[in-house]
């Protein structure tokens, strides 16, 4: 089954919120297991994932299959009314299976072989892997397909979480198939789209291309690059498809995703396309500053809504987290349920923590989960019980409903940012300029999100599109539309510099957006040493040292007029920023990247132009406030991200949904508290 219209306001298709964790029986003895079932239960439990990394449990020795743990665990649960995921266990492969095939494994760039030991190690291109992944998800699909308690799939586990790129033989003759049929057979096609002129790359025919290894022995094609990570995500889709299709024969009713969300996959494609819904691992503590950490977990929530809207999270924070090298803060009391209502706000239809018990051997037996591993509950066991109270009153609030936001950042586009790692001249990427402006908008109590340039931006009011190498020229009716009915649409520099072959324009740039723009850019210049030769961008009441880049523009006859100008040596006086008058809106273009000192010059007269206002002026700016939208009500969340108490007044009327009683207008949020009210809205008042 493909789910159609990806959108960020795209519910999932859950009829019930799933609160659990992923549950590893084959790691632990009887003994050890035997309260679990009772222990979840209290905890609010009714689903647990399994499965993933148990391929040798289920097929011990070639063609010999033992399904008796997990069918004894499955129907413990069942009994107390806990559902079961469970997952095709492709990204461990035996070591019978590997040791038979060593064609399987990956070859990275440096020409050597992977191998068994960790995980992810197999190639999706190799025709034996793919038919030993077929046959082991149809032999666990037909076991289970009419077992009540298993409800749905995740395929694999984090694909590409690691490693990515493969360059085996499988990987070879793959890629070439995929050219072939990219370019329709037509080798001069190939030529052209990547310039093959230059220096003497060009094939006569398809089997002559190799796939790419950046600095092997200087730098690669980005042509060829950005096709070979085009390739990468085809891959990965037609890998995971030969699964989908499996499950879906075997009981259509199952509910399939998978969770990421790495590299090299297109995450709006037919990866996600042919799931019910995306799922998202949810690690905030992988940012040391408890400061930054509140930004970075709400950014990466806001790109996953990006691809295809609301998801779910099979993996989410429940302790210190550590492997090899490294150790995650601890969670302090009241951070995982602050966190967990934030993952909720911002897009989560259901969550699993990681794990059930802290695992006493392997790579991650440092990663803690709800229990420790000395198997008694702590308090972090009590306060993710506490949440599957509260689960049991919110969940089904939510579910149907969709995040709101009238400021965006975009992003979710794979030719784009991923054509930044082709050729980056060193500079920021699109993603971590988002996450910046995204920072930025937050800080200033903003409904920010992140929304694609081909989705629905009709409840927008400002838009931020950060130095997108490639823009596709069929985004920019909908832009202009945006831009019509009032919009704001702000362009950083770079944006639209080159082509869907990834080549540079043969006209001014901003190529694609230059009718939109209503300017061209006549000069750029990257900026090395600021403090050497400083340039400065002028604004109202101050300047700002551009550290990055610099473009001077010229604004076409009918077209936009100047906004700011460049100060110091040779650009003095010169055109830095542009806005356009467009129907009821403005295009604004920005020749420098879009810093945080930028941003805070820039935006203030911005944001009040577009007339975006706070939805809660008297909530403090440490409280993090979200909306979800449903049929005639919104559920808003306030969450204190502070060290102290957080006093919010001016709220509006509605139900208290966590103490079950009307809201009052002033409440009093503790470190680490939420309030979640449900509003009625117009059509319901």
């Amino acid at each position: 089954m493909t789910r159609p219209g990806l959108s960020h306001k795209r519910a999932t298709n859950l009829k019930q919120f799933y609160f659990g964790a992923p549950y590893y029986p084959e790691h632990w003895s009887e003994a050890d297991r035997a309260d679990d079932a009772a222990r979840m239960k209290a905890a609010g439990f009714n689903c647990v994932r399994m499965a993933e990394f148990a391929w040798d449990r289920i097929e011990p020795a070639p063609g010999a299959y033992d399904f008796a743990l997990f069918d004894a665990v499955i129907q413990t649960l069942a009994a107390e009314g806990i559902q079961t995921f469970l997952c095709t266990p492709t990204a461990t492969p035996p070591a019978w299976l590997t040791r038979a095939h060593p064609e399987m494994l990956r070859v990275n760039a440096d020409g050597v072989a992977l191998q068994h030991g960790s995980r992810q190690h197999c190639c999706h291109s190799s025709p034996q892997f793919r038919a030993e992944s077929r046959r082991i998800t149809r032999v666990m699909a037909d076991h289970y397909a009419g077992h009540p308690a298993v409800i749905g799939w995740q395929t694999d586990n984090e694909i590409h979480c690691h490693f990515s790129e493969c360059h085996c033989p499988s990987c070879q003759a793959a890629f070439v198939e995929f050219l072939r049929r990219r370019y329709e057979g037509d080798i001069a096609a190939l030529n052209r789209a990547w310039g093959t002129a230059f220096w003497a790359q060009t094939y006569r025919d398809f089997a002559e291309i190799p796939t790419p290894r950046n600095k092997k022995p200087t730098y690669a094609n980005p042509s060829h690059l950005l096709d070979y990570y085009r390739f990468l995500s085809h891959s990965a889709t037609e890998f995971q498809r030969d699964q989908v299709t499996i499950l879906r024969e075997a009981n259509p009713n199952w509910l399939i995703f998978h969770n990421g969300c790495f590299r090299h996959i297109d995450y709006r494609g037919g990866f996600v396309k042919d799931l019910d819904f995306l799922g998202y691992d949810v690690y905030p503590m992988f940012v040391d500053d408890p400061v930054t950490r509140r930004f970075n977990h709400s950014f990466g929530l806001d790109v996953t809504r990006s691809y295809s809207g609301n998801f779910i999270v099979p993996e989410h924070q429940s302790g210190p987290g550590g492997q090899g090298d490294y150790q995650l803060p601890t969670p302090e009391p009241g951070e995982i349920r602050r966190m967990t209502y934030t993952t909720i706000g911002r897009g989560a239809d259901s969550i699993l923590y990681f794990r059930w018990r802290t695992c006493r051997y392997g790579a991650e037996m440092y990663w803690y989960g709800i229990l420790d591993h000395d198997n008694v509950p702590r308090r972090r066991y009590e306060e993710i019980a506490r949440i599957g109270a509260e689960m049991k009153k919110i969940g089904p609030e939510i579910l149907g409903t969709h995040v709101f936001c009238d400021v965006a950042v975009a992003h979710g586009d794979f030719d784009s940012l991923h054509a930044h790692d082709t050729f980056s001249l060193g500079l920021p990427s699109q993603h971590q300029i988002a996450a910046l402006c995204h920072r930025y908008l937050m800080s200033q109590g903003c409904q920010v999100g992140c929304v694609h340039p081909s989705d629905d931006l009709s409840d927008l009011k400002v838009y931020i599109i950060p130095h997108w190498e490639i823009v596709n020229p069929d985004w920019v009716p909908n832009l202009e539309a945006f831009v019509k009915r009032g919009g704001t649409l702000i362009v950083g520099a770079r944006t639209a510099c080159r082509n869907q072959d990834n080549q540079c324009y043969a006209e001014p740039l901003p190529g694609a957006l230059r009718g939109l723009v209503g300017a061209i850019v006549q000069e750029v210049g990257r900026i090395r040493d600021p403090q050497a030769r400083p340039i400065r961008m002028g604004f109202a009441h101050q300047s700002v040292v551009a550290d990055l880049w610099y473009e001077t523009l010229q604004p076409d006859p009918g077209g936009a007029r100047e906004l700011h100008h460049w100060h110091g040596r040779r650009l003095d006086g010169q055109v830095a920023a542009t806005i356009r008058d467009l129907g009821r809106g403005r295009v604004v273009y920005v020749g420098t990247y879009l810093t945080e000192p930028i941003l805070q010059a820039l935006m203030p007269p911005l944001l009040n132009a577009s007339g975006l206002t706070r939805p809660f002026p008297l909530v403090p700016p440490t409280v993090e406030v979200i909306q979800r939208i449903g049929a005639g009500h919104k559920i808003v969340f306030f969450i204190n991200h502070a060290e102290e108490p957080a006093a919010l007044a001016g709220l509006p009327a509605g139900m208290d949904l966590l103490a079950a009683k009307p809201a009052p207008e002033f409440h009093v949020l503790d470190p680490n508290d939420v309030l979640i009210l449900k509003i009625p809205t117009k059509a319901e008042a």
